[in-house]
């Protein structure tokens, strides 16, 4: 249930948490995990032999992964550095006027 206190989801914005971008990660890379682990599993179940397989393809799975970590490394940076856009309050905080200086009404030493 709803609760009165509780923001709109368009008026507070989300932040992607690591769980998320673990989630999205392991989704995006599902192939290259198959691929890998495929020949792994085939190793354990028939022969020993095969998880050398597994073990090139990790090694330039896990070399292409690192190229591309620090050959995106500015643009990962300019991302964390730049400052979020300033929330807007609701339109009821922000059309409420400002209580004057010097005023005895309870609202204005609220």
């Amino acid at each position: 249930m709803r609760e009165l206190n509780d923001t709109p989801q368009a008026a507070a914005p989300r932040c992607r948490t690591r769980t998320d971008a673990a989630v999205a990660w392991t989704s995006a890379h599902a192939i290259e995990l198959t691929g890998v682990g495929a020949p792994l599993v085939a190793g354990l179940v028939w022969s020993p032999w095969l998880d050398l397989i597994s073990a090139v393809l990790a090694a330039v799975w896990a070399a292409n992964e690192i190229r591309l970590h620090r050959r995106t490394r500015p643009a990962r940076q300019a991302a964390v550095t730049t400052a979020p856009p300033a929330r807007q309050l609701s339109s009821a905080a922000s059309s409420a006027p400002a209580p004057a200086a010097g005023t005895d009404r309870k609202e204005a030493k609220a």
